[in-house]
């Protein structure tokens, strides 16, 4: 197996190398084309609408006669005026025309920078009958600003055109290179790799890459191999424990480890994201005298009859899982307070206006209270989030029950659950 691999890896390693060579020139070309893109037309398109925000302050002021119009333009000045400086700098244009363009629209702006502070030192703008004339010519320089702006953007734009079919003919060039290499290193590979990945190694690697996601905590992941042999029974018995770990036995939803799994990486998806996410924490009013009167069969019919509503009022991509008793967490992406709320009072209402038969002939009334809290507007870690929403939960069930509460910091809930 080493010998065969080492056969099939050699012509591998000779085509990388030789790629890595013979393609330095069209990765500069590229480079020079995403440079040329990020450092000379973001700045012109970012000034142009900063010209067209600076136009609205003064046309404001005429109209609504506002005097803080003023501090807005101020502060678009600084920053046109800031901008005109880097694209002035040396390093930004170094094309005499597209440096005359920058110099063109310059000078328009400073003439209706003159007239906008003009504008707005006028007392009573809405009496004065020259304030529509001024404002006419203040708007003419700053559309002409624009318009020699467009036209150095267009002049950037066919430069970069002109590096793209540079680089397009450096890289077919290296492309017919490396058919040519790739097609011998490809009859090779092809056999070697045919008979060792079908046979061995790929249902090998199938099945390690399952033990190492089981063995951190992915129970949602699945070995997919599609074998009847011995690596096919071994992959299915893989999926089985797995399945077994991810959910709860009782309802079908997700149980508690697999859970704080998800919550995990929706915390991490957040903070990399910068996304907001909600938890809902639900929990079953009165569950224990359902027990206590009907029996605990009665009670386990309660539980599903309770999930199946959950999933049937959650979005495709909410997580439902159950937490433990009597209590259910929902997970809810890309959801802020407003929206968690608008389908927390859906599932509760569900839950409240229906009952619920169970396999015994028990009519049961069910409601449910229901605590929210949201990343990172409520907390800063996985624990303080479950904690927020826990907090939440006591404070509707000591509000009455059967409602949603959103969690608000410095509420009190020294309560324990025994107690409510």
């Amino acid at each position: 197996m080493t010998l065969g691999m080492a056969v099939m890896l050699l012509p591998l390693i000779i085509l990388g190398v030789g790629s890595f060579i013979a393609s330095q020139d069209m990765i500069n070309a590229l480079e020079q084309v995403v440079r040329t893109e990020a450092e000379e037309l973001r700045p012109v398109t970012e000034l142009q609408k900063l010209l067209l925000q600076a136009g609205m302050p003064p046309n404001d002021y005429i109209i609504l006669g506002d005097r803080s119009e003023r501090v807005l333009f101020d502060y678009l000045v600084r920053e046109i005026d800031s901008r005109f400086k880097s694209l002035s700098a040396p390093a930004s244009f170094g094309v005499e025309k597209e440096r005359k363009f920058i110099d063109e629209a310059r000078a328009e702006w400073e003439k209706a920078r003159i007239m906008g502070m003009g504008i707005l030192v006028i007392p009573r703008p809405r009496e004065d009958t020259t304030a529509a004339s001024q404002m006419k010519v203040f708007d003419a320089h700053i559309g002409r600003a624009s318009d020699v702006l467009n036209l150095l953007y267009d002049e950037v734009l066919h430069e970069i055109d002109k590096q793209r079919a540079h680089a397009r003919s450096v890289q077919w060039k290296e492309t017919v290179f490396l058919i040519a290499v790739f097609i011998g290193a490809l009859v090779v590979a092809v056999v070697a790799g045919l008979l060792l990945s079908r046979s061995i190694i790929l249902p090998l690697r199938a099945l390690q890459d399952g033990v190492f996601r089981f063995g951190q905590g992915d129970n949602s992941f699945r070995v997919v191999l599609d074998r009847q042999d011995e690596f096919g029974q071994l992959a299915k018995t893989l999926n089985a424990m797995a399945e077994r770990l991810e959910y709860d036995g009782l309802t079908g939803v997700y149980n508690r480890q697999e859970f704080h799994r998800r919550l995990k990486n929706e915390l991490d998806r957040s903070l990399r994201f910068g996304h907001t996410f909600t938890l809902l924490m639900v929990d079953l009013d009165h569950f224990k005298r359902v027990n206590d009167t009907f029996g605990h069969l009665c009670g386990d019919d309660a539980l599903r009859a309770v999930t199946m509503r959950l999933l049937k009022d959650v979005r495709n991509f909410d997580s439902v899982a159950r937490y433990g008793g009597e209590e259910f967490v929902v997970i809810m992406p890309e959801t802020g307070t407003a929206g968690a709320r608008a389908v927390a009072e859906r599932i509760r209402d569900a839950v409240a206006s229906g009952s619920i038969t169970t396999t015994r002939g028990a009519v049961l009334d069910l409601t449910i209270s229901i605590g929210m809290a949201a990343f990172p507007a409520d907390a800063r870690s996985e624990d303080d989030l479950i904690a927020a929403a826990d907090q939440a939960l006591y404070t509707a069930k000591q509000q009455g029950r059967n409602r949603v509460i959103a969690f608000e910091p410095g509420r009190d809930a020294s309560h324990s659950k025994n107690e409510l």
